[in-house]
């Protein structure tokens, strides 16, 4: 591993980690302001893996990890309070809870074994990002706020990441990482918005419910609106809308409520997106790499299965998602592991 102070590592780099750092050493320690019973309150961790090995490929939206960390004793900063105090569904509720995650993205082209970039081709982009997290639930939905920080380029580790993982398994050496998107930094804000509409049966045994989905995203990574839904049926329906995701696809409740009974569901859902901006496509916003023309419609069909038992949540969900610009020779699916644990 490469010292975090080492000339060859980046600055800004080096100052977005120990950004993310600094901003989670209070939830790990807790602060001297605080009861030692809040300290003592269970916080929920969730990993996140997305890849396109789960569909034996290697293009496209390749490579997605995220850890987050929601702690329900923990009320947002009051900078988060006050932006999602904005939003509907914010208005009377007493308590928001803090969640922050921080991830990594990697963009490639069809054929990463080309060191041209193919003009008709998605450019190279990896991208760092944290992201801070507020939200309610109530029986029947949930809302959530999202602000996200993230860097894109050289910076963000893309190259190495992948070069690396490439050289452990021993398979093609991506070869044009040298057109990649340049550095630019990132700034998002997200919001959005789960209603349940349909339950049929016992949660505690044999259930079915239906979900409606929709929200909105803006910043110079992405900007889009959503719409969609899902249904779920399974046997001790755990309390939750869904696993989560990776933006930009609609993602479900990080949270859900542990549970000593084992529990599992099947689910399956679309969603709809009409895309303004969308940056790991188009390139540089000022200047920098030229990207592709995107597609403004674009939609996603997904599907997938979540275990639940004490305070473990496992989830797998399959993605197709149609083409998302010119030229794009096919459309593409992905897989989306995710671990949730109270801890």
């Amino acid at each position: 591993m490469v010292p975090l102070l080492c000339p060859s590592v980046p600055r800004p780099f080096a100052l977005l980690v120990l950004l993310a750092g600094a901003l989670l050493l209070p939830f790990a320690h807790g602060s001297d302001s605080e009861d030692a019973e809040d300290e003592k309150e269970p916080s929920l961790w969730v990993v996140e893996y997305e890849n396109d090995i789960f569909s034996g490929e290697d293009r496209y939206y390749t490579s997605g990890v995220r850890l987050t960390r929601i702690a329900d004793a923990r009320e947002a900063p009051s900078w988060l309070e006050s932006v999602a105090r904005r939003f509907p569904g914010f208005e009377d509720a007493h308590a928001l809870p803090y969640g922050l995650s921080i991830g990594h993205n990697i963009y490639t082209p069809a054929d990463i074994t080309d060191p041209e970039f193919p003009p008709d081709d998605r450019p190279y982009a990896g991208w760092l990002h944290v992201k801070f997290i507020t939200g309610t639930k109530h029986e029947d939905g949930a809302d959530r706020v999202r602000v996200g920080l993230g860097i894109v380029g050289p910076w963000a580790f893309g190259e190495q990441i992948q070069k690396g993982v490439h050289e452990l398994i021993d398979t093609d050496e991506p070869r044009g990482w040298d057109t990649q998107i340049e550095n630019e930094p990132t700034i998002l804000l997200g919001y959005d918005r789960t209603r349940r509409l349909l339950h049929v049966g016992d949660r505690e045994r044999w259930a079915l419910d239906g979900n409606a989905q929709g929200g909105i995203t803006l910043g110079n990574a992405h900007t889009h609106a959503y719409a969609g839904g899902f249904m779920r049926f399974g046997y001790n329906l755990a309390d939750d809308f869904g696993p989560p995701r990776i933006t930009p696809a609609a993602s479900g409740s990080g949270y859900f409520q542990a549970d000593t009974r084992r529990g599992w569901y099947v689910y399956f859902g679309w969603e709809g997106r009409r895309v303004v901006r969308d940056l790991f496509l188009q390139g540089n916003t000022f200047g920098g790499t030229d990207g592709v023309t995107i597609r403004r419609n674009v939609a996603e069909y997904y599907g997938g299965i979540v275990y639940t038992h004490n305070r473990l949540r496992l989830a797998y969900t399959h993605v197709w998602r149609s083409r998302e610009f010119r030229n794009q020779l096919t459309s593409h699916d992905y897989g989306a592991f995710s671990a949730s644990l109270w801890w």
